[in-house]
């Protein structure tokens, strides 16, 4: 038999409105409140009893119906009678509970994280409403979003054999970058990217961010830690880059590299899973999906294996998707815009299309490596060699300095205006960050050796002159 206490401890039957000793309210039926669980509660009390539709909780919000069940609770849409029945979420959060002292910390934890949420004011994020226990069990109230998650509306498009079209990604990312760069600034890692965690709205048309990763963390700090027990690990798997999910680390570019997964996944109709190396962990996506060259680039990017070469922030990419690219950040249209069909047509974004056609091709080179080359200027003859372009060994044609060193003079101001361009097209590289560390390295180890010589020839220099002085001294 389940047995309920009131707060004096009297044991009485589940159901009972009243307690038979003292007569106190306990409203445990469907309509009723949620009853007490006190610390004392008996063994057959271990799972809490079922929240029902109807029920209410903390004389406030009335259970309408169960939204969806995980690992660390369950979610309800419930009716907050304090706001003049307006509709919120309301999560259940018991990740694997254990006695009185879990309860307290629980507590202490998910207050420190709704600090974080409570500070959140974008309406494309859901307004966090309040933090509150009942007994041993921990609710979080937000505001409902009425709408259905991305990963619903993929699943409907697989039924009819669609999938999201390019222009509708593109209105997306410029959507939701925003709301990324948002967080970003007040610190605060979402750490959860995926389709089912971003609703479209069904009154205006906007993608709306749930479900943060920072009460999942919570929650796994109290269950001991990951499924593994060694450390705190977010984000789902294929979604979250591979820092995220072996070491726990986040950041901005974590969040963009789930927003990029998101974006081919809805493309593609696939799981990353089927979209990934298990091998080499090389991404296969740019083969199940013809785009245009710039989110192509973008898209390759944000899915770079190492954070340092993928982009830092949402603004960056926010700059590359320009207005004639991106269609209007106002609804979610599901048709491709003029400007998106004429993508094709903009300036390309930082496609890694190194090593294509030698120097002489007429392949883009991205924009943000173009310029004067110090390293080509200063050693033409040594660059040429590690980056490929052999023009610069015409530098060595007249080392005897008959013409005046002409031929060597001429091909340094050569390379060192067009070397960039040259070396981007002669060989493979494997990112534009490793490019330009390559080339850094020449700049510095090209100023050293000049230096290096000039000391030389002053010390010469002086040497002479200080023996030419002492002989001059000696013959007097």
């Amino acid at each position: 038999m389940i047995l309920i206490k009131c707060s004096n401890g009297h044991e009485n039957t589940a159901g009972s409105r009243f307690c038979a000793s003292c007569g106190e309210s306990l409203l445990g039926t469907v309509a009723g409140t949620l009853p007490n669980q006190g610390a004392s509660a008996p063994a057959s009390q271990a799972h809490p009893v079922e929240l029902l539709p109807g029920m209410q909780l903390r004389n406030r919000y009335i259970i309408i119906r169960q939204l969806g069940q995980g690992g660390f609770g369950k979610t309800y849409l419930a009716e907050d009678t304090g706001r003049f029945n307006e509709a919120v979420v309301l999560k259940e959060l018991t990740p694997n509970l254990l006695g009185t002292g879990a309860i307290k910390k629980a507590s202490q934890l998910f207050e420190r994280e709704a600090v974080t949420l409570h500070k959140l004011q974008h309406p494309q994020i859901p307004r966090f409403w309040e933090l509150f226990r009942e007994g041993k069990r921990l609710f979080l109230v937000q505001e409902w979003v009425e709408g259905e998650t991305f990963d619903a509306l993929l699943r409907k498009r697989l039924q009819r054999g669609e999938c999201f079209r390019e222009g509708e990604i593109v209105q997306l990312l410029s959507q939701l970058l925003p709301v990324l760069s948002y967080l970003h600034r007040l610190g605060v890692i979402h750490s959860d990217i995926s389709p089912d965690n971003i609703i479209y709205r069904q009154r205006d048309g906007l993608p709306v961010l749930i479900d943060f990763g920072g009460v999942k963390q919570v929650a796994l700090e109290l269950a001991g830690g990951s499924e593994s027990g060694s450390f705190t690990r977010l984000g789902k798997s294929g979604y979250a880059p591979d820092e995220q999910m072996r070491l726990g680390i986040a950041a901005p570019h974590s969040d963009l590299y789930a927003l990029a997964v998101t974006a081919v996944v809805l493309m593609t109709g696939k799981t990353p899973q089927e979209l990934i190396d298990p091998l080499s962990m090389d991404w296969l996506w740019e083969k199940q999906l013809k785009l245009s060259p710039k989110l192509q680039g973008i898209l390759n990017r944000m899915l770079a294996q190492q954070p340092v070469e993928r982009f830092q922030s949402a603004e960056e990419i926010l700059e590359l998707l320009a207005p004639n690219f991106a269609p209007p950040a106002t609804q979610m249209s599901y048709t491709i815009s003029a400007g998106s069909r004429n993508a094709a047509n903009a300036d390309p974004a930082p496609v890694n299309n190194s090593g294509e056609g030698g120097i002489f091709s007429a392949s883009q080179v991205p924009a943000e490596i173009r310029g004067w080359n110090w390293g080509a200027f200063l050693l033409p003859g040594l660059w040429c060699i590690t980056n490929h372009v052999w023009i610069g060994l015409i530098a060595w044609v007249d080392i005897t300095l008959v013409t005046g060193g002409l031929p060597s003079l001429t091909v340094a101001f050569i390379l060192g205006a067009k070397g960039n361009e040259w070396a981007w097209r002669s060989r493979r590289w494997k990112s534009i960050a490793a490019f330009k560390a390559h080339q850094r390295a020449w700049a510095i180890v090209a100023v050293l050796i000049w230096v290096l010589i000039l000391l030389a020839v002053l010390l010469l220099v002086f040497g002479i002159v200080f023996w030419g002085f002492s002989a001059i001294m000696g013959g007097n």
